[in-house]
């Protein structure tokens, strides 16, 4: 059976902290990469020697630098292959955004257990965080799952389709670290080992972004202007009400 088709997946995983105001983020409050592979195979499966993989992170991007990186024609040790691989990851004042992407990806690890090569157009991933909290989503664009079965995008986070002992197939998945900060990964691949397994064990994630510690600012208060002495005038001589220069202004901002 086959998964095709086009959706868009979010969530709101952060409540409302505080006023509105300019953000202030960590140097690390932001991270991208379109692609990793960390896994141990076993024979048989892309030849006929057991093989072990770490490809580290491809395309990375931080909000400490570099802010974004890209890779085209990606074969990832012949687990993933992809035409191009993108990722950025700025902080500014209105607070963090991280994208990752990938365009023409295909899955050639799974080929012999999907009787096929699991195929998906396009893979994206962000995350935005501000003062006011952080969201996330995954976009994904023709998926075809060859043999593996039907997997319905009904826009829902964390969706799994897996093979008991054998794989877990995760698309759109969000976690959600103690301090708040947020990681979507777009799809992500888990080979679970074991006496059942068929393939080997470890993991392979593509488009992630990540998103945290993002909070307010107080806001600065303007020091009063010095007072103004005027000398003393005859009676009757009109008097005229000065205003210093610079007097403080109020209002309030507001983070869009």
């Amino acid at each position: 059976m086959r998964t095709r088709g086009t959706a868009v997946l979010s969530a709101v995983v952060v409540g409302v902290v505080g006023a509105a105001a300019p953000a202030s983020a960590e140097p690390d409050a932001g991270s991208a990469f379109g692609a990793s592979a960390r896994v141990s195979l076993l024979p048989g499966v892309l030849g006929e020697q057991g093989l072990t993989v770490d490809t580290g992170r491809l395309a990375p991007s931080s909000t400490a630098g570099p802010t974004e990186a890209s890779v085209v024609d990606v074969p990832l040790a012949g687990l993933v292959r992809a035409k191009a691989v993108t990722s950025s990851s700025v902080a500014s004042r209105a607070g963090v955004h991280s994208t990752a992407a990938i365009v023409d990806a295909s899955l050639p690890v799974l080929a012999a257990l999907a009787g096929g090569t699991p195929t998906v157009r396009t893979l994206a991933s962000e995350c935005t965080a501000t003062p006011a909290g952080v969201t996330g989503s995954a976009t994904v664009v023709d998926l075809d799952l060859a043999g593996l079965g039907r997997l319905p995008l009904d826009g829902s986070p964390n969706q799994r389709l897996g093979i008991p002992g054998v794989l877990e197939l995760v698309v759109n998945e969000q976690v959600t670290a103690a301090d708040g900060t947020l990681t979507v990964n777009a799809l992500h691949l888990r080979l679970l080992g074991g006496p059942a397994a068929q393939l080997g064990s470890g993991d392979v994630i593509l488009a992630s972004s990540t998103c945290g510690r993002v909070t307010s600012v107080a806001q600065t208060t303007t020091p009063a202007a010095p007072t103004t002495t005027t000398a003393p005038r005859p009676a009757g001589d009109r008097q005229v009400a000065q205003v210093p220069v610079g007097a403080p202004e109020t209002g309030s901002a507001g983070l869009r």
